[in-house]
């Protein structure tokens, strides 16, 4: 009579590479951008690397080649991905509103989002943010749209519209810059950053009253 082999004989483990097959399988790119902007958010932007991902989700540096081509690769989806965020996430939070509830709901949002995400703010904001890339210069320009849809609502359009959507972002950068960096922690940053976006919301309307 044959003996049946014992259920924690050598036969019925898995081998090793088995295991490492099954973990290389739920790999996917998907996986791994989602993956990389967690990381971001933890370790920052020069954090991130091939294979300081791969010891996060618990595998070796190659395994991640088969879904991602180069480490640049892997910083350009993310990038892109950062963008389309933050564009839904203004488009989300104008809709309905128009004047200065909008620029001040949409500035709200974009300070938000840089101190819960500040990894992926960093990836986003990342000089240089076009360079040669034709698609991601296209994508971080279309993340200005809602601002300058917003400006349509004082009145202001084309060019107009356009310069001060620039104004908007970089009167909100550099506010959530000061404020990463500790220098807005002696004053009451809430109440700075209300009042600087109602100067700029009075700016927009003044601008639009100049030119009509």
């Amino acid at each position: 009579m044959t003996s049946e082999p014992e259920p924690d004989s050598a036969a019925d483990r898995p081998r090793a590479g088995n295991r490492s097959s099954a973990r290389s399988a739920k790999l996917s790119r998907e996986v791994i951008v989602n993956a990389a902007l967690t990381f971001l958010d933890r370790e920052g932007w020069d954090g991130l690397t091939i294979n300081a991902l791969a010891t996060q989700l618990g595998t070796k540096g190659p395994s991640l080649y088969n879904h991602v081509h180069s480490l640049e690769d892997l910083r350009r989806t993310v990038r892109m991905h950062v963008v389309d965020d933050i564009l839904q996430m203004l488009s989300t939070v104008a809709q309905g509103r128009t004047r200065d509830d909008a620029v001040m709901a949409m500035a709200s949002a974009y300070r938000s989002y840089a101190h819960h995400h500040p990894g992926r703010y960093s990836a986003f904001t990342r000089m240089p943010l076009g360079g040669d890339d034709p698609e991601f210069t296209a994508a971080s320009h279309a993340a200005s749209v809602p601002i300058i849809e917003v400006l349509t609502s004082y009145g202001l359009d084309g060019e107009d519209a356009f310069y001060a959507a620039l104004e908007f972002w970089a009167a909100v950068h550099g506010f959530v810059l000061l404020e990463m960096t500790g220098v807005m922690d002696t004053v009451d940053a809430d109440v700075v950053f209300s009042d600087m976006v109602l100067r700029l919301a009075a700016g927009m309307a003044h601008r639009s009253g100049a030119r009509g």
